[in-house]
């Protein structure tokens, strides 16, 4: 009896349900004045829901994801929190909860990163009056530019900064899940988080290739439902363009699975919205960020996206775009190559340092070491 028993109990053991973990977050994206979404991985499919809470609140708000009134039940989980207040601080905690054949287990949850701080972010304010933001481009998961991650985006500075923008290419394909978490995205995380800094990715034309390719926005969420979108943040009006694979949809690369020309052109209906909108319009400076050089002597993807985006954006006050993808510096002046606006490019070896209040606007182009190769300056103008 007692044998039989010992063998009831290493069945149970080997038959019992694992509880599901989380294994990759949270973090957030797509943050507005109003809004942002709340990004998580977990292991196995869940309901996940968010606990959010503004600076001075006794009562945390829940949000979750749902479809005709039906909660998802998914492992990777995007909430949009919304009714936000500009320039407030958030501070929030995910829940994950299994439904075991109709029996719900306890939730699982998380409240703190690695270093021990409450999840947060702030919103955006376009009344701020003043902001500073860092980016960084082409680091290729970190083993086609050794370290160069490391090198750029320090805690330090991180101290008063608004946001980093990844401008694209931060992989060298969209492999697997594992794969683009596991390599840079856990040294990502871990710096960012030290400072809750937020951050903005613009997809680069290594994002769409890959297997993993097609869940991209499943991880990096928009209000557009694209990888274009805009946002304002205190004195300057953002603009993200998706300029797509620099080669013809027809390239061998591709084994006839791209369709970026009709997507570009999409792109730029959507993109007149944009321009003729008051947000972008009372802006004091707007600045464009692509991965791609849109100008009109580049590959087939850059002179497609110049002429279907960026000549929209002639006499619309477009300060500067800065780009990458090239992997070297290079200025191109108004008119440069039939360009509408300047545009600044930047190589993996520097990063942008960039401020902007209501008098100037300051586009530092760094070297690892923090030593500026060249600065630009935008005075405001009404």
């Amino acid at each position: 009896m007692k044998r039989l028993s010992i063998i009831c109990l290493l069945l149970c053991a080997v038959f019992s349900v694992r509880a599901a973990e989380i294994l990759y977050g949270p973090y957030v994206q797509a943050v507005t004045e109003d809004a942002a979404y709340v990004v998580w991985v977990t292991d196995k499919a869940t309901y996940g829901w968010v606990e959010l809470k503004g600076e001075g609140e006794k009562k945390a708000a829940t949000f979750v994801e749902s479809h005709i009134g039906l909660k998802h039940y998914r492992r990777v989980h995007r909430v949009p929190v919304t009714g936000l207040k500009p320039g407030t601080k958030y501070t929030y905690e995910v829940f994950s909860q299994e439904d075991n054949n109709g029996k719900l287990s306890k939730p699982i949850s998380k409240a703190v990163n690695a270093h021990g701080n409450p999840y947060s972010f702030r919103t955006n304010d376009r009344n701020k009056e003043s902001i500073s933001w860092l980016m960084v481009t082409d680091i290729h998961y970190n083993n086609y530019i050794k370290n160069n991650f490391e090198m750029h985006i320090t805690p330090e500075r991180l101290e008063g900064k608004d946001f980093v923008a990844f401008d694209g290419d931060m992989v060298t394909t969209m492999s697997s899940e594992k794969t683009h978490f596991d390599r840079l995205f856990s040294k990502i995380h871990n710096i960012l988080d030290s400072k809750d800094a937020q951050f903005y990715y613009v997809r680069g034309n290594h994002e769409s290739r890959g297997n993993f390719a097609q869940k991209y926005m499943d991880y990096y969420p928009t209000w557009t439902g694209m990888p274009y979108y805009a946002f304002r943040h205190g004195p300057v009006f953002f603009i993200v363009i998706d300029g797509g694979e620099d080669k013809p949809d027809s390239d061998i690369e591709y084994y006839g699975t791209a369709a970026f020309d009709l997507y570009r052109e999409a792109e730029g209906k959507w993109l007149q919205t944009v321009l003729d909108s008051d947000e972008f319009k009372t802006a004091t400076y707007r600045v464009i960020l692509s991965h791609i050089p849109l100008t009109d002597n580049s590959w087939h993807g850059g002179r497609h996206a110049w002429k279907h985006l960026c000549q929209r954006c002639e006499d619309k006050g477009i300060n500067l775009m800065i780009s990458g993808h090239i992997h070297k510096y290079r200025f191109y002046d108004k008119g440069v190559h039939n360009q509408t606006f300047p545009t600044v490019v930047i190589g993996a070896d520097k990063f942008v340092d960039a401020t902007a209040d209501k008098e100037c606007m300051t586009i530092a182009i760094k070297n690892a070491d923090g030593s500026v190769h060249r600065e630009f300056k935008f005075p405001a103008t009404k």
